[in-house]
C-alpha cells in the first residue's frame, strides 16, 4: 500500500509541528498540506484530496465540526481524525454523528498517536483489499482495541521496530513466568539490552505487556515487564 496523504489542520503553529514530528516517526505516512483555518482548509481539500485530515476544533474562523460535515458532503473518500481540546459531550456526539475515525484530546500523547495512526493503517488496508470480510476483521476495524490475529498479522510498525526481533521479544515473555528487566529478556535472545528495551515500551504503549516499577536505596528505579 502507497503512503497515505495526510493534512493537517490546526492554528496552532506549536501543536500542529508537534504532529508533524510524531508523523516524521511513522511510515505509510506522508504530510502533504497544514492548514490554519477553515478557508485554507477547503482550498487544500479541493487541490490536495488528502486520505486523512487530522483536524481541531476551534479554529479562528469556523468550528472544526463544520469542517467535518463539509468533508463528508464533498470528500466521502477522506477519513478525519480529531485533535482538539474540545472535550464536551455534545461535541463528541457530533464527531462521532459525522463519522470521524478517532477523537484524541489536547494534549495529545506520542504513543497514542501512533497507536491511532496504526490502527487507521490496518482499518484502510482491509478496506483497500477488494475481498469480502468476515465478522471477526469487521470487528477489527469497528473496535480496533480488540486485537484479533488478523490485525496482529498486519500491524503497521513505527520505525526502529522490526517484526521478526518484535516476535522474538513476545515469544521470550510468553515464555517467562515472572517480572524480568530488560536485560534478562535481552540476553534470552541475544539482543542488546537498550534494544530490547525499545521494543518492550513499544508492547506497553500497545497494551501487550505491563511494566512494574521497583525502588531500591540507591541508583535509578528498576522496570520489570510481564505479558
Amino acid at each position: 500500500m502507497d503512503r497515505m496523504n495526510v493534512l493537517i489542520v490546526e492554528d496552532n503553529v506549536e501543536a500542529s509541528m508537534i504532529f508533524q514530528n510524531y508523523l516524521n516517526q511513522m511510515e505509510g505516512y506522508r504530510l502533504i498540506g497544514v492548514a490554519e483555518n477553515g478557508e485554507q482548509a477547503k482550498s487544500l481539500l479541493q487541490a490536495l484530496k488528502p486520505d486523512v485530515v487530522l483536524l481541531d476544533v476551534y479554529l479562528p474562523d469556523t468550528n472544526g465540526i463544520d469542517i467535518l460535515w463539509f468533508i463528508r458532503q464533498n470528500y466521502r473518500k477522506t477519513d478525519v481524525i480529531l485533535l482538539t481540546a474540545a472535550n464536551d459531550t455534545e461535541t463528541v456526539g457530533e464527531a462521532m454523528r459525522g463519522g470521524v475515525y478517532s477523537y484524541l484530546i489536547k494534549p495529545v500523547d506520542g504513543d497514542r498517536f501512533q497507536r491511532v495512526l496504526q490502527e487507521y493503517a490496518i482499518y484502510k488496508k482491509e478496506l483497500q483489499s477488494g475481498n469480502e470480510i468476515g465478522q471477526q476483521q469487521v470487528d477489527a476495524i469497528f473496535h480496533p482495541n480488540i486485537h484479533t490475529a488478523e490485525a496482529v498479522e498486519q500491524e503497521v510498525y513505527p520505525k526502529g521496530v522490526d517484526r521478526h526481533t518484535l516476535e522474538s521479544v513476545r515469544q521470550a515473555m510468553k515464555e517467562q513466568q515472572n517480572s524480568e528487566k530488560a536485560e534478562e529478556i535481552a540476553a534470552k535472545i541475544g539482543v542488546s539490552h537498550s534494544t530490547v528495551r525499545r521494543y518492550l515500551e513499544y508492547m506497553v504503549s500497545r497494551k501487550e505487556a505491563e511494566v512494574e516499577v521497583t525502588y531500591g536505596t540507591v541508583g535509578r528505579p528498576v522496570r520489570k515487564y510481564k505479558y
